[in-house]
């Protein structure tokens, strides 16, 4: 598919989307990857999906919106998760950005502990489409499966929101040097 695209000085220039593929130059490893991402600070969400019965969530820091008009998000979940399937079966999902004092729940949902029901831990409700809403989180969305790529050992998939709520009182759960972090606060001296 081919688009052309009007830059800030007026010219168009034509652009293909090109799908993922392989390097041929060599990459990092996987722990040196890891290791570079965890300088980053990311907002800790938890993924969730619901289909014929059976729920399930993961906590995840890789998701991002991806557009305004139409308001698309993306999120990042393992390939080899039972998420994945969910999502494909349901054509749904649902993100949840936690906010301060939520950690266990994070934790809960990162797998630390063994829980046979995640959801036991915080306090969840529905949103109309079935999926599960963690009520008191910083922000909490609804989305419509639009698109799904396949990169590599993570599936990246798109939805369009169809429902969201946020707390304007409550601070982001930030993740950062493999642990929660709090963003300092600035002085008056600043």
């Amino acid at each position: 598919m081919s688009h052309n695209l009007r830059l800030i000085d007026g010219s168009v220039i034509s652009h293909t989307h090109i799908p993922l593929k392989g390097t041929v130059s060599p990459t990092i490893s996987p722990r040196e990857f890891k290791d570079a991402m965890a300088a980053l600070a990311f907002t800790v969400a938890l993924a969730t999906a619901s289909h014929a019965g059976e729920r399930v969530g993961r906590t995840i820091t890789s998701f991002m919106p991806l557009s305004a008009e139409p308001p698309y998000l993306m999120i990042s979940i393992d390939a080899s998760s039972r998420m994945v399937d969910l999502i494909a079966a349901s054509r749904r999902f649902s993100v949840a950005a936690l906010a301060r004092g939520q950690e266990e729940i994070a934790d809960i949902f990162a797998g630390k502990g063994n829980l046979p029901d995640r959801f036991s831990v915080g306090d969840w409700g529905l949103w109309p489409s079935g999926n599960p809403k963690l009520d008191g989180a910083l922000l909490s969305l609804d989305c419509e499966l639009v698109g799904s790529i396949d990169a590599a050992d993570h599936i990246l998939f798109v939805g369009a929101i169809i429902e969201a709520t946020s707390d304007p009182l409550r601070r982001a759960l930030l993740w950062s040097e493999r642990d929660y972090t709090v963003k300092e606060e600035r002085g008056a001296n600043s």
